[in-house]
């Protein structure tokens, strides 16, 4: 009997957009995995100092989002790790307590250009499969450390960030179709964003 295939998304998720959810869906139509698990990640290190949306926030958008979809599961696994969350300490722990899972890493282009930087990444590689999704400006030829167990998935590419959805709410406009309408009204709700300073000026 072969094992159930998790594909694990890493991401602050801050907000989840429709991306996000274009390359889930990608993993699992194409049978590179049964499942994706969006792992909400409490603070990412690369991020320390970073200023984002509360762990709940953040959880609370990945479920909304994902609540029409079976096989595209927000998870909080790694809330009760060790902080910051390194990937390969949240792999090990997770394939040491489901040992009958087959799990793999799903990255963008951009964070595999410096994925040499990352703790214990030769670890990852000899252990893990990768899957490479194309984000905005980068460029595959460019990409390096690529073996058996490294993909370049060329689905669809990500022209759209958390941040630059941050920037619009701020502005108060709406990110449209960028993230779903559940989520825009959860932000709306919570008052999630709004940094932009007031206009004192009453000429």
């Amino acid at each position: 009997m072969s094992k159930e295939k998790i594909g694990l998304f890493f991401g602050t998720f801050d907000p989840i957009h429709n991306g996000h959810l274009k390359i889930a869906k990608y993993i699992t139509e194409e049978k590179l995995a049964d499942k994706v698990w969006l792992v909400v990640t409490p603070e990412n290190p690369i991020k320390v100092g970073s200023k984002i949306s509360s762990f709940n926030h953040r959880f609370n958008m990945a479920k909304i989002a994902t609540e029409n979809y079976d096989n595209i599961i927000p998870s909080d696994l790694e809330v009760n790790l060790k902080k910051p969350n390194y990937t390969i300490d949240t792999l090990e722990y997770i394939s040491n307590k489901l040992k009958d899972i087959e799990f793999s890493l799903i990255i963008g282009e951009d964070n595999y250009k410096i994925f040499d930087t990352w703790k214990d990444y030769k670890k990852i590689i000899n252990k893990y499969k990768i899957f490479i999704y194309p984000r905005k400006g980068t460029l595959n030829e460019n990409l390096h450390i690529i073996n058996e167990n490294t993909m370049y998935i060329g689905g669809p590419r990500i022209d759209l960030s958390s941040t630059n959805i941050r920037k619009i709410v701020s502005n108060n406009s709406d990110p449209k179709d960028l993230i779903s309408n559940k989520v825009m009204e959860y932000i709306n709700s919570n008052k999630l964003y709004q940094w932009k300073k007031p206009n004192w000026n009453l000429e």
